[in-house]
Formats: structure tokens, sequence, C-alpha cells
């Protein structure tokens, strides 16, 4: 099960429980899986808790700084596939935070297998 996890600095211009909602659609497009397979969740980072380069980003300033994602899942997958993933869940997070794409840096990671725990065991 994908963990979509973003940090930034949070707007009021969007809802971040659509943002999330709209992640999780866009990555289990991605990867041809339930919905509910994926899991997102935002952590906002606090005004003046954030730097970018010599930028001390404030809350103003929220479409300018850059969102933070990072995608987490079972190894196994393809490169191809990753690559998916990671176009639609940025262009995602654009889309809805209204923050340019160039804006969105997107990771992706494998957990190896036996190294998780999910559904009652080690996967």
């Amino acid at each position: 099960m994908p963990t979509i996890r973003i940090e930034g600095l949070s707007d009021d211009g969007y809802d971040i429980n659509h943002l999330l909602t709209r992640c999780t659609e866009a990555a289990a497009s991605a990867l041809d899986i339930p919905k509910d397979w994926v899991w997102a969740l935002f952590r906002t980072v606090e005004p003046g808790c954030y730097v970018e380069g010599e930028n001390a980003w404030q809350g103003s300033e929220v479409k300018q700084a850059t969102l933070l994602v990072s995608i987490v899942a079972l190894e196994g997958r393809s490169a191809e596939l990753k690559a998916s993933l990671l176009e639609a869940v940025a262009t995602t997070v654009s889309e809805v935070t209204g923050v340019i794409l160039e804006k969105v840096f997107v990771e992706y990671r494998d957990i190896p297998k036996g190294q998780a725990f999910s559904g009652g065991m080690v996967v």
C-alpha cells in the first residue's frame, strides 16, 4: 500500500482533504489498484520553519515555496510504473494547490520485502 506524504506551507486557497483525496485517486489510477489501498497525509510546515536556499518562506508566499512529496511503497514496481506514479501525483498536487509544477518535488522510495508490517503480518 503506497503512502503519500506532502509537506509544505498551508494555504487557505485549497482544501487539504480534497488534495489528499485527489492524490490517492491519481496514485490508484497510475498503479491500477483500488483507491483504498493508498494512504495520504499532509504535514503543515509553520511559516519561518522552511528554508529553500536563502529563501525563508513565510505564509504569504505559499505558492512560491516548493511542496515536498514522498511516496513510499513495497518494492516490486517497474521503473515505468514508478515514473507514471510520480508524474500523476506531481500533476495532481500542482493542479489542486495552484503551485506551478516546477515547484513540486516528488520522490519515490521502495520498502524492501520483509521490512514492513501490514494486515497483521510482516510483508
